[in-house]
């Protein structure tokens, strides 16, 4: 739901200058990284009149910077669930059931669930001011 609201809020917000002006750097690096992997001149003659026209009427790009931001909006959505589920699937999934193989109970979960006594740990310590100042 919030994800909706956020569209709607920037549909009424239109494209501003600067963002307009970063998005003709933006394809000014695009025509450099073109230049730098094609080897072809052709592309730093376009880097260049994109840089000019970026200086004297940023918004020219104004609708590369609606379709520009609208993917990064697009990709902020989506990009962290996956990395998410990517992370959870890769470390924490596995990680738990080799733990599970292996036999590990760290929470004492079964000794729990077997014994009407508590699993908790006894621990008779009298709190003292040391304890205070250093707490870890």
């Amino acid at each position: 739901m919030d994800t909706f609201k956020q569209n709607k809020n920037s549909v009424k917000n239109p494209i501003t200058k600067k963002q307009a002006a970063d998005s003709g750097m933006a394809l000014v690096l695009i025509a450099l990284i073109c230049l730098a992997a094609l080897k072809n001149n052709y592309f730093l003659w376009t880097a260049m009149a994109i840089l000019v026209l970026d200086m004297i009427c940023p918004v020219i790009f104004k609708p590369f910077a609606f379709v520009w931001f609208g993917l990064a909006r697009i990709l902020g959505t989506f990009m962290s669930k996956i990395m998410l589920a990517l992370v959870f699937f890769l470390v924490v999934f596995p990680m738990g059931m080799i733990r599970r193989i292996l036999g590990k109970d760290s929470l004492r979960l079964h000794q729990f669930r077997k014994d009407k006594t508590s699993v908790f740990a006894e621990r008779n310590h009298e709190y003292t001011a040391a304890d205070l100042d250093k707490p870890y």
